[in-house]
């Protein structure tokens, strides 16, 4: 009688094991259907609805089950969502509280988990940390160590997998010795040169990126190379938005016609 109580309620943990399982995996299979898709849905409205449910589908998947997949998956959608689609001023706060919540539940899980290796973390912290400190100011940004952070994260991902994620940590590196400023015991790495040599590194892997042919124009400018730069913003703005990365693109269209050098 004993042995058919142990066997039933076996059996009884691997079912529910199972259904566990099941519905992990079709979270997961739902929200990466709706992520596909939204280069696909050009009408704002719809592409936040969308993206609001791959958020809602792969927190779902985290709660029953932490990983450094989900995590990853979970920073592209908030990336999308707030660096694409919700740009606007009066979303400051609620970019800073979902993109501080994200960074500390990736960091509790990695207290209990060797991270450092892992492609996957590395590229979620890199654009995390990123995010939340464009919303901090420059002096406070530079005293918590923003840049020197992102700068680890994305020299370990190129070691570790340097075609991770359309070579990400390239264009990654590039924008932040750009954009990093020097700051007198603070922070005195961010080098124009370097960001030049790693935009030319990305578009090398990368020539049809909008961004990164924006991003080196900006660079080019800067030094005075005003024509070569000019060329190369015209090209962002002539270029027609690819199907795959249609938000990214009309982002980098947009900000060049902000700059108001080209005529158009």
């Amino acid at each position: 009688m004993i042995i058919k109580i142990f066997f039933i309620l076996l059996i009884l943990a691997n079912l529910d094991n199972s259904i566990w399982s099941s519905e992990y995996e079709n979270y997961i299979r739902q929200g990466d259907f709706y992520f596909k898709n939204r280069n696909n849905i050009t009408i704002s409205v719809k592409a936040i609805e969308n993206i609001n449910r791959v958020i809602e589908l792969y927190n779902k998947a985290i709660d029953l089950k932490e990983d450094e997949v989900i995590f990853y998956k979970l920073t592209k959608a908030m990336d999308f969502k707030y660096n694409y689609l919700l740009t606007d001023e009066k979303y400051y706060q609620e970019k800073r509280d979902n993109y501080k919540f994200l960074i500390e539940r990736i960091n509790k899980f990695c207290e209990k988990n060797n991270c450092n290796e892992s492609k996957y973390i590395l590229y979620s912290w890199a654009i995390l940390t990123g995010r939340f400190g464009e919303l901090m100011n420059i002096m406070e940004a530079a005293a918590d160590g923003t840049a020197g952070k992102i700068k680890d994260y994305a020299e370990k991902l190129i070691k570790i997998d340097n075609s991770f994620e359309n070579h990400a940590a390239y264009i990654i590196l590039g924008r932040l010795h750009f954009k990093a400023p020097n700051i007198v015991f603070l922070l005195t790495w961010p080098d124009k040169k370097k960001a030049k040599e790693y935009l030319e590194k990305y578009l090398e892997k990368e020539p049809d990126s909008l961004t990164g042919i924006y991003f080196l124009a900006d660079i080019l400018w800067e030094s005075g190379e005003k024509v070569k730069a000019k060329e190369l913003y015209e090209k962002v703005l002539k270029t027609k938005p690819r199907k795959d990365f249609y938000y990214e693109d009309i982002k980098a269209q947009a900000e060049v016609k902000n700059k108001k050098i080209i005529d158009f």
